[in-house]
């Protein structure tokens, strides 16, 4: 494998306040070479999904030197790109350390999000920076290559928790989202006040919030947020929008990793629903009247055939007040609600047996549980 090797000369002047009466020692620092790349482990790397924890890459490298004895950190980057015009991190390391592995899962996050095609093997260009303190006189490495074949990545799941949310804070009943590849959607209910998300429904391991230096580095992951989101402290973001019911949007392609914020056109808090459908033959007019059990939700009880379809109406007519499966031409059964114009039908076979529908206009949600 060739190697081009590309010495970054930097120079920084550190002053010491070391006095005696009229004395000061001024001592430069300066960069007389860079890190470069001895070693990658290997030249081509398939990523074999059923083993997302196994060693996959290991690279090596020489220490970066400079003028005195100063603590040096690495980061370690790849691109599609030779020019690493938008690099990704894989990793940061301390001084005595010069070498890192990563694990399958690792290598196939980076693969795709610098937009490495799955089951296509893609050339992946990796390099190492040296710096002092945070990216102060960086040096660069020498750029080299490995041959990567990605496989479909796995995006999270995100589960809503916070005062700025219907639950509160009791991660035990998290809300998820509804999650159709790299995206994840729900249109529920928010008010001014805190919140993050979870990887499950616990505190740990995993929880997200505010690509920002004020949070906790574990939970750092969305680069983009609406404005109506803020940081809010070291663990949480916050919401700063007047209460009510809003389509929170995620994008988890690594190269987005965005959340929004949209207000819905409707609300929650209505006197009456009713339930049409293949049921009573989609006739508005005799929609059956849900029973309200709380704020915002309600129930029936009825006999459900097989290739059942329905949407639950605010009105007995075909009007502002519609909510079905959430996302448009999305048929199916997957329990989030979506209100007129970004929904489809509900469909469910029920066998003749009996079921309970339960719908909470509050969360974003409908269930239909046999009896």
């Amino acid at each position: 494998m060739k190697h081009n090797i590309i010495n970054a000369f930097f120079a920084l002047l550190i002053i010491f306040g070391l006095s005696s009466c009229d004395n000061r020692e001024i001592i430069q620092v300066e960069n007389s070479a860079a890190p470069i790349v001895m070693n990658l482990s290997a030249e081509h790397i398939f990523l074999d999904k059923n083993y997302p924890d196994n060693p996959a890459l290991n690279v090596t490298w020489t220490q970066a030197a400079y003028t005195v004895p100063v603590e040096v950190g690495y980061r370690i980057e790849a691109s599609k790109t030779a020019d690493f015009k938008t690099p990704y991190t894989l990793g940061t390391v301390s001084e005595s350390v010069r070498t890192a592995t990563y694990t399958v899962s690792q290598l196939n996050a980076a693969a795709q999000t610098i937009g490495l095609i799955k089951d296509v093997e893609g050339k992946m260009f990796i390099r190492v920076i040296s710096s002092l303190g945070v990216n102060q006189m960086t040096a660069v490495s020498n750029v080299t290559s490995v041959m990567v074949t990605p496989y479909e990545l796995e995006y999270p799941t995100f589960y809503l928790v916070g005062d700025a949310s219907y639950v509160g804070w009791n991660s035990g009943v998290a809300q998820p989202l509804y999650k159709k590849e790299n995206k994840s959607y729900i249109y529920t209910y928010m008010k001014p006040d805190n919140f993050r998300f979870l990887g499950q429904q616990a505190w740990s391991p995993v929880n997200y919030s505010i690509d920002n230096p004020g949070t906790d580095a574990a939970n750092r992951y969305f680069k983009q947020t609406s404005t109506n989101i803020a940081f809010a402290d070291h663990e949480n973001m916050k919401f700063t929008d007047a209460a009510g019911i809003y389509l929170l949007e995620i994008n988890a392609d690594g190269a987005v990793q965005s959340l929004t914020a949209t207000k819905s056109p409707l609300g929650y808090d209505y006197p009456n629903l009713y339930l049409v459908g293949t049921i009573n033959g989609w006739n508005a007019g005799a929609a059956i009247p849900m029973t309200k059990i709380s704020e915002g939700v309600f129930e029936y009880t009825t006999v459900l055939a097989d290739a059942t379809e329905i949407k639950f109406l605010g009105q007995q007519d075909f009007a502002a007040l519609e909510w079905g499966n959430i996302l448009k031409n999305n048929d199916g059964n997957s329990g989030f609600l979506g209100p007129k114009g970004d929904n489809s039908n509900i469909k469910f076979n029920g066998g003749g047996s009996t079921y309970k529908i339960t719908v909470n206009l509050k969360a974003g949600t409908y269930t239909l549980v046999k009896q």
